[in-house]
């Protein structure tokens, strides 16, 4: 009888668990991306995963890159809890679609980076005109 090649087990293993996270991680930046460009809610992605067929691992498709659970989670505004946070997110998803060559996706996001810094400059204008 043949004895049970461990390695190329560990191997296959490695591959699948290698191409699982990088479906998981491509999911939560695509994911990511659609609710910050408001194609699509937190609501309406984990409502589309419901109705697919399959086991519990069915929801991985759902994966995003900020809390939906938090305290202060907004689904208005979901993109993550205040304007700093937000802006180093997208500057993290602005890196990984350049590196994946999807410059529209970066123009997108700029723009919604830039209206984040705007945000951001208004907010301290505010804070400073009530301190003062």
């Amino acid at each position: 009888m043949e004895e049970f090649n461990w390695e190329l087990f560990e191997s296959d293993h490695e591959e699948f668990e290698s191409d699982y996270n990088e479906r998981i991680t491509r999911s939560a930046f695509e994911n990511t991306y659609l609710i910050l460009t408001g194609k699509t809610t937190m609501k309406r992605l984990l409502d589309e995963e419901s109705m697919q067929a399959g086991d519990i691992l069915q929801h991985v498709g759902a994966a995003v890159l900020f809390n939906p659970l938090s305290d202060d989670y907004s689904p208005r505004f979901p993109h993550l809890h205040n304007e700093v946070s937000r802006i180093e997110l997208i500057d993290c998803m602005i890196e990984y679609y350049t590196e994946s060559e999807e410059y529209e996706k970066c123009a997108e996001l700029v723009k919604i980076k830039n209206k984040s810094y705007e945000q951001l400059q208004i907010n301290s204008t505010r804070r400073k005109s009530t301190k003062g």
